[in-house]
């Protein structure tokens, strides 16, 4: 005679509920652009990776140990992506020249003119990157002082024309041709600034990728078109700065921070968007360098803009 007992819930339900959590730990491996959705799902997966946490508390208190550590495997293979590991020369902060980068995105040059002033200021950068900027609005930064410091700069941005970034630097500097531009990006050029500093020559380029929402391939294209390009320079001591529209869960951007050197944020910052109840959830704004040593960075909110400013220190070694 057999007794009825109760039949132990189907392994199924664990099975089910590890699917979700293998797709998000392979999410930034995968190259496959699927129209833009996959690049969209890819910039807000380290939120999602607190959804495998949650799976790994879960299947810990109900004791289903082999699971727990399978979903903690791929938590961890979702969670690597997204570090950023700095290595490199370490310098004595006592003794330590600094190149200070200040790179933010005015959203069309809406951006508070007083407030960015203010932060410019502040920081005093060797350097300033403004993406989605206008003349009117550096003739305002001009106006208010914001710009004493930085007497030189990449060419003007005209509204409609093919540029929406420029270039400030506190060192004599000149703007390069060709080489990054609307053709190579397909989209808006990018500059190219040669600065003379007392630290040696170093190359600034300011970035505005396209982002991966109507045309995914375009957004793929001038990541690998700036890749290509920092490639040709060699040996050069160069900076990124500006609004990539990739975060570190997106491979092809891993790819060109693999050329360059890490960020000095362990976790990723977010920057974008501002301006809502909910604070930035995304990181999309970088300042990547090569022939640097990252020191530190800080954000900075300013009113009318949906990123928030990159204050980057810089080591420059001897």
């Amino acid at each position: 005679m057999t007794l009825n007992r109760p039949r132990p819930r189907s392994p199924w339900l664990w099975a089910i509920l590890m699917l979700p959590c293998l797709g998000i730990g392979i999410l930034p491996y995968i190259t496959w652009t699927a129209a833009g959705w996959v690049p969209r799902l890819q910039a807000f997966q380290p939120w999602m990776l607190l959804g495998i946490a949650v799976a790994v508390l879960l299947a810990s208190f109900k004791r289903r140990w082999l699971v727990s550590a399978v979903v903690l495997v791929l938590l961890a293979i979702g969670a690597v992506p997204n570090l950023a590991m700095t290595t490199g020369e370490s310098l004595p902060s006592d003794a330590t020249p600094e190149l200070t980068v200040f790179s933010f995105n005015a959203l069309k040059a809406g951006a508070d003119a007083g407030q960015l002033s203010q932060s410019i200021k502040i920081a005093d950068p060797d350097v300033l990157v403004l993406v989605e900027t206008s003349e009117p609005l550096q003739q305002r930064l001009a106006a208010q002082g914001a710009l004493d410091n930085l007497p030189y700069r990449s060419a003007p941005v005209p509204a409609g024309g093919e540029a929406d970034t420029v270039i400030y630097s506190r060192y004599p500097a000149r703007e390069r041709s060709g080489s990054l531009g609307p053709d190579a990006t397909n989209w808006y050029g990018l500059p190219i600034v040669d600065i003379a500093s007392p630290r040696g020559p170093i190359t600034v380029v300011g970035v505005h990728i396209y982002p991966p929402l109507q045309n995914a391939r375009r957004w793929q294209g001038g990541l690998l078109a700036l890749q290509q390009w920092v490639a040709e320079q060699e040996d050069e001591s160069v900076i990124l700065a500006g609004d990539f529209n990739s975060t570190r869960a997106h491979p092809q951007f891993r790819e060109l921070v693999s050329s360059m050197g890490p960020e000095r944020s362990l976790f990723p910052i977010s920057t974008w968007p501002t301006g809502g109840r909910v604070p930035p959830m995304i990181g999309i704004d970088h300042v990547l360098s090569r022939g640097f040593v990252p020191l530190k960075q800080e954000t900075a909110k300013i009113d009318g803009a949906d990123h928030l400013a990159l204050i980057v220190k810089l080591g420059v070694p001897h």
